[in-house]
């Protein structure tokens, strides 16, 4: 590539929240380095051929693996780190979740350090998981922000299979800022820790059946398989498409740090209202009983006044993401 725009390579492209990132960096004039496995990367030149000029990919079969991302590295002006894995079904939590987001993370970091001397900014995908102590529930009148970690610990995500996601996104997020912070690095780091994600499937990403859990949820609100509305668990919510967008503004912004991205609290019988009203020709398919059972929902919110200052995140409203 002999572009002489500035080139970032961005790991876990075609992921739901990744090809998304990909179409936001190449829409604002990068040029974009994407990595994965032989079989994603046609995928993701296929999608975004119309950028063949500016977009290249490496092969990069384990990302746990010593120097997996040397290569990949060279060159590039800044890293955007999208990359982990997520399995609905695992045989051992350590191996298979955990460590693989820790190690992952850690690789990336290192490979920066020593092979990409132009790099002033990683930033990397956390997730609310990572901040929410979710053994407190719904915890009216408790706001979340950036300063707040998950309890989950090694040990209780490895003796807790329920408690894995929370465990690899937390732990591996803080791999990465012990990282920075006790290495001689050249880098600033910044961390995206994004609430229940919804939005839009980008034909770039995954198929639909391997959609996250958030958009599976709300998928199912549509097959006509639920005559109710579902208890609401996670009530906090925010777009793809404005997660996307902080990753490239927390790439472009000076400070460094952690930043928390939400647009509001929400229930499924909200969400359901807003489906049958869209005139989408869903009616016959959307939950009709229960829709108002939890408007007096009480529940934590979310503090993004640092996303929102600092980077100047647009948070998209409920019927607009729809």
């Amino acid at each position: 590539m002999t572009d002489t725009r500035p080139l970032s390579l961005i790991t876990g492209g075609s992921g739901y929240i990744g090809a998304h990132t990909v179409d936001n960096f190449l829409r604002h004039g990068y040029c974009v380095r994407l990595t994965g496995r032989s079989s994603s990367c046609k995928q993701m030149l296929a999608t975004h051929h119309h950028y063949r000029d500016v977009i290249e990919t490496v092969i990069v079969p384990d990302i746990t693996t010593p120097g997996a991302f040397d290569s990949a590295v060279q060159g590039v002006d800044g890293v955007i780190h999208l990359a982990s894995p997520f399995f609905h079904n695992f045989k051992d939590v350590e191996k298979e979740m955990l460590l693989p987001a820790i190690n992952g993370t850690t690789e990336i970091l290192k490979s920066v350090a020593n092979h990409a001397p132009k790099v002033k900014r990683v930033v990397m995908t956390s997730s609310i998981a990572a901040i929410a102590d979710f053994s407190k529930g719904l915890w009216p009148g408790h706001v979340y922000e950036e300063s707040q970690w998950s309890p989950v610990t090694l040990e209780s995500a490895k003796q807790n299979p329920s408690s894995a996601y929370a465990g690899s996104q937390k732990l591996a997020e803080k791999a990465a800022w012990s990282f920075v912070e006790t290495e001689d690095v050249k880098f600033s780091l910044a961390t995206i820790c994004p609430m229940m994600v919804y939005g839009p499937h980008h034909p770039g990403s995954v198929s639909l059946s391997h959609l996250p859990t958030s958009m599976t949820d709300i998928y199912k609100l549509m097959d006509g398989s639920l005559s109710e509305a579902p208890t609401t668990f996670l009530p906090v919510y925010v777009d793809v498409r404005d997660v996307a967008e902080a990753h490239r503004l927390a790439y472009e912004t000076i400070e460094p740090g952690r930043f928390a991205v939400s647009g509001g609290n929400f229930t499924k019988g909200e969400v359901c209202k807003l489906l049958r009203n869209a005139n989408l020709g869903l009616e016959d398919r959307v939950p009709w009983k229960g829709l108002d059972a939890e408007d007096d929902l009480e529940s934590y919110t979310v503090d993004t006044s640092k996303a929102e200052e600092v980077l100047g995140v647009p948070c998209a409203g409920e019927e607009e993401k729809l």
